[in-house]
């Protein structure tokens, strides 16, 4: 069977003061239809430049992304978008919800977009589910960033997504909020949708079927049904891997 998300020797440069920059190298990755996939890495690793690939929103210096069976090259920003609708929702780290618009519209937009009716109902359904009951009329910058973060999630689980992206989802949130959350997106997943998750927390990522781990914009390691204590495990083990390189480098400078 096809992957949904696949990522064939990507690689992502930058032009910066000293010269290029790579954020990603020659990154190999498949996730298969249903899949809950977690992506952890120390800050710097490249993990949301990763999210931000397998989604198309950004294009690789070299390297394939296929999404949905579809090779994003073969694309235009049109033919990127039209692919996305109704079928990939994404939950960013900075909400990206339109200001001017309520909770309740920010939700009904998604809908709208991806071409649904019954657009109010399933919006307030979908709000009231996150907890924002009271708070469908009000703009985003009435709302906390734990609220923000919250409409975000019910506009992108709203249309039902065949792909989730998520860009810590639960990174605004207080400990019993993340957990309700991780849940609408453990029932997301379990109807069907294949989740891609960049996340710091390690009771989030035992919520997947694996956890791929970046270092460098590499990937370095991965754990299949993984628990919170195997997660950890492995990022200490990265941690003092990288330790003694950070070391040799200040004695270089």
């Amino acid at each position: 069977m096809q992957p949904i998300v696949a990522a064939q020797r990507l690689t992502r440069q930058v032009e910066g003061p000293a010269g290029i920059l790579t954020i990603l190298s020659e990154v190999d990755l498949e996730i298969e239809a249903g899949e809950a996939v977690a992506i952890r890495g120390p800050s710097g690793s490249g993990k949301s430049t990763l999210l931000g690939q397998l989604a198309g929103l950004d294009s690789p210096t070299r390297g394939t992304v296929h999404l949905l069976g579809q090779d994003l090259s073969s694309l235009d920003e049109d033919g990127k978008a039209a692919l996305r609708a109704g079928k990939v929702g994404f939950v960013f780290q900075l909400f990206h919800l339109l200001p001017g618009l309520t909770a309740l519209e920010n939700v009904e937009l998604a809908l709208e977009l991806a071409g649904q009716g019954n657009r109010y109902s399933q919006a307030a359904q979908m709000l009231e589910s996150v907890g924002l009951a009271a708070r469908m009329q009000h703009m985003p910058l009435q709302l906390s960033g734990g609220e923000q973060q919250r409409v975000a999630l019910a506009r992108a689980f709203v249309i039902q997504p065949q792909v989730l992206f998520a860009d810590e989802p639960t990174g605004n949130l207080d400990t019993q909020m993340a957990r309700a959350v991780m849940e609408l997106i453990e029932d997301v997943h379990r109807d069907g949708a294949t989740i891609v998750m960049v996340t710091h927390d390690p009771v989030a990522a035992a919520y997947t079927d694996r956890v791929v781990f970046l270092a460098d914009g590499r990937v370095v390691d991965e754990l299949r049904a993984p628990d919170r204590d195997a997660v950890l495990e492995v990022m200490t083990r990265m941690t003092e891997a990288a330790a003694p390189r950070d070391d040799a480098s200040a004695q270089e400078a």
